[in-house]
């Protein structure tokens, strides 16, 4: 009986992935604050807070394509903790964005965020033009 339950909830909670996948369709865009690229100097991750004032705790956060405000924290930097950046960015869709913390120098709390790098995203489909 206790294996029935627990396969029953494993089928429930595998039905609800694939209904929240489904909402996506075959069309989005992600963005994360990944780390692209070490070879640009004091380059580093950056924190994808929030989209469109809905904060985010995932690495790579799936979205709708189109204009999004995002909000960006950099990582704490020898002694001084992170400060918020906001972005303007018109997101295509089935590609994904790397956006990092772009540091001034070595030392010292001044950054911008920086899109370091786009690519497509495996498996999505942009519908064809009617």
């Amino acid at each position: 009986m206790k294996w029935k339950v627990i396969g029953a909830l494993s089928l429930a909670a595998l039905a609800s992935d694939v209904g929240a996948l489904e909402k996506w369709g075959p069309t989005w865009s992600e963005v994360t604050g990944n780390l692209w690229s070490k070879v640009t100097m004091h380059r580093t991750v950056a924190i994808i807070k929030q989209i469109d004032g809905k904060h985010k705790t995932d690495r790579i956060v799936k979205v709708e394509p189109g204009k999004r405000t995002i909000v960006v924290q950099s990582p704490m930097r020898k002694g001084f903790s992170g400060s918020d950046a906001t972005l303007e960015l018109d997101l295509a869709p089935c590609k994904r964005y790397y956006i990092n913390a772009q540091f001034k120098g070595a030392t010292g709390p001044d950054w911008a965020p920086v899109i370091a790098m786009v690519e497509p995203i495996p498996g999505c489909k942009i519908p064809p033009a009617s």
